[in-house]
Parts: C-alpha cells; structure tokens; sequence
C-alpha cells in the first residue's frame, strides 16, 4: 500500500510539469507566430515602399508617415486632417490615380524636393483646374500659409498621387506615433533587428527544440528497451525456476515409484544383458532373503539379556 502510495506521489509532478510545459510551448508558438507574421507584415511594407518610390502598400492600402507638421490641427472648411509628425496615416492606393478628385480631399502625393529627392507629401487639394488638356490640382497643408504649387504648370497629375488619405467616400486611418517605428523599420538597421533577428531567433529556436526532441526520443527508446529486457530476463528467471521445479517434483516422484516397484527388464535386451539382468534379480532375492532373516532372528525370544 505504501508502496503504490510513494509511486503515485512520484507520477503527480511529473504530470504537472508535462502540463507546465505544454503550456509554455503553446505560449511560445503564439509568440513565434505573432512575431513571424510582424516580421512579414513589416518586410512586404518596406519592400513596397522601396518599390513603389516610398509608398509602403499591402492590400491595396498605403502607409505614410507623417514627416512635418504641415497638417496639423486640420481645417475648419473641411473634414479630416490634423495629423502630427510620427503618425501613421492609412490610404488608399487602389485607382489611386485614375479616380477625379475634388477640392478638400486629402490625397498623398509624389514630388522631388530642391536638391532632387523624391518626397511623398500628404496635403489638401485647395484648386483645381484643366492644364494642357488634363485634370491637375493644387495642394497646401493645413497648417501651412502658402500653397504647395504657385503657378498651374506646376500643379499635379492624376499619375503623381500615391493614394486617398480622405475624401467623401473614403476616411482613412490615422495610428498616432506609429509612423516613427515604420520609418525605422524601413532603415537597415531596423530592417534587421525588427525582421531579420527576430527569424534567425525562431529559426535557431526550432533547430534546438528538433535536437532536444531527438535526444528525448533517443531516451525513452532506450529507457524502453531496457525495461524490455529487464522483463525478459525476470521472465527467463521465473521460467527456469518452473523448470527447475517441475524437474524436481519429477525426480522425486521418479525416485519414490523405484523404491516402491521392482525394476522391469528392459523390453529388448542382447543376451549378455538378459543374462545379467538375470544375475541382478538373483542378488536381489538373496538380499531380500537375507534381510528377512535377520529379522525374523532378532524378533525370536531369549536374545535379550
């Protein structure tokens, strides 16, 4: 009873810290896959935005930091706006540059600064006017005093906007601050400690649990087989001593018949081994007789002292 009691103590840990250690590795393969799916979120929208000349685009939706504080607090006459340096405003790109807009919208735009850098701006449309033949708009931000384009040459195309920040059938998305994290991602060294470290750390991860999972394997097989032969041998030792014992009880039960029974002649014997067996039984009979001499005299009356 002791004995069963000690064995059920010694199982209850180690069922608790089988359960311990399923949740843990569920808890860390929620993580690895959060942190895989970031890690591919943030590469496709620095890719994106390096392909499509700083647009970072997924699903047809664009992502632009906000660089300056040129739309900050927004305008009275129109909806939207107000955005601050380090926010995050989604827009969208899909028909982006086929579309016609109107005066008040808030588009993304491409431009090249003075030393010849490509920009992508997030302004308001103040004007708009045909030029050449086209549709071209002007754009001012909110918090700014003069416009971006002075005369309508310059003004922009259709094929210069990037995406729709907001407009009547579209307000977009603003996360306040997340913009700075995307414009670091988007560096080298961002790229690699947010997409790069965060892989190779999951990839040496899985590469440790597939050794220690082999090695454990490796270790119940053989604590297995070495209980299998530890059964096999006390099976050997139990069935040997069968043999040994049914052996015995044999001989004993062969040895009491020999003394109860005379011995048969064997069924076929040469004639030197019938003539022998013959001398046997003679002995044997002298013997006996000789014995029961020696009792009938010593039962006799008168050899007493």
């Amino acid at each position: 009873m002791k004995e069963n009691e000690s064995k059920t103590q010694n199982q209850l840990p180690s069922k608790g810290s089988r359960v311990v250690k399923a949740v843990l590795n569920t808890i860390i393969n929620i993580l690895i896959v959060l942190v895989l799916v970031t890690s591919i979120l943030i590469a496709v929208l620095s890719l994106t935005s390096k392909a499509n000349n700083g647009v970072a685009t997924v699903f047809g939706h664009s992502f632009h930091t906000i660089q300056t504080a040129s739309m900050v607090g927004g305008n009275p006459q129109y909806e939207g706006g107000d955005y601050k340096v380090g926010d995050l405003v989604i827009g969208k790109t899909e028909g982006a540059g086929d579309r016609e807009y109107q005066v008040g919208d808030i588009i993304s735009y491409r431009t090249e600064n003075t030393e010849g850098e490509k920009m992508l701006i997030c302004h308001r449309i103040i004007d708009k006017t045909e030029y050449n033949g086209a549709v071209v708009y002007q754009t001012m931000g909110d918090a700014n005093d003069t416009p971006d384009q002075q005369e309508p040459e310059q003004y922009i195309h259709n094929y210069d906007i990037a995406s729709v920040c907001y407009n009547a059938d579209y307000h977009g998305k603003v996360l306040s601050g997340w913009g700075k994290p995307l414009d670091f991602i988007r560096q080298p060294q961002g790229f690699f400690f947010a997409v790069l470290l965060p892989m190779i750390i999951f990839f040496m991860y899985e590469i440790i649990r597939v050794v220690l999972n082999a090695m454990n394997y490796k270790k119940t097989k053989a604590k297995e087989e070495k209980e299998d032969a530890e059964k096999e041998k006390d099976e050997a030792v139990k069935a040997a001593v069968a043999a040994a014992l049914a052996q015995k009880e044999a001989d004993n039960a062969q040895a009491q018949a020999a003394a109860n029974t005379t011995p048969a002649a064997p069924a076929e014997m040469t004639p030197e081994q019938m003539e022998q067996f013959k001398q046997f039984m003679e002995f044997q009979k002298m013997q006996n007789a000789q014995k029961n001499a020696d009792q009938g005299a010593s039962e006799q009356p008168g050899n007493e002292d």
